[in-house]
């Protein structure tokens, strides 16, 4: 199942907010935000992990795989993660959930968590040092 329009819309709507928070020059973000926007940026731009995300949707296969050895399906797929990104599988939330393709970013004492619900789509949310 490819991603749908209205998961693309949100995604697309996401990555222009990051967009937009590095183009504004009244505004310029620190370093470490000017990297948060520009690595998510980055991978929600990647037509090859745009793809993996598709496929990840369709193939309980390719779950597995990504469970078992995610580095592997990356390599043979020619996908290059940013610097500080990783890629996990996790278990879903509510009745019967679909596992979650989740980017971690983590940069100096920041870690965020980009999540593909194939349900709902992406979203993401930052953990600070403290939690």
């Amino acid at each position: 199942m490819p991603i749908s329009a209205v998961q693309r819309d949100r995604l697309e709507n996401a990555l222009q907010g990051h967009e937009a928070a590095l183009s504004n020059s009244d505004e310029r973000p620190s370093p470490l935000r000017a990297r948060v926007h520009a690595t998510m940026v980055q991978l929600g731009r990647n037509e090859d992990v745009l793809t993996l995300v598709s496929d990840f949707m369709d193939s309980p296969t390719l779950v597995d795989e990504l469970r078992a050895d995610g580095a592997a399906v990356l390599r043979d797929r020619g996908i290059s993660l940013p610097e500080g990104v990783t890629l996990q599988v996790v278990d879903g939330y509510g009745g019967d959930p679909p596992p979650i393709l989740r980017l971690v970013l983590t940069v100096r004492s920041l870690t965020l968590f980009a999540d593909w619900d194939p349900r709902t789509g992406v979203s993401v949310r930052a953990r600070a040092p403290f939690e």
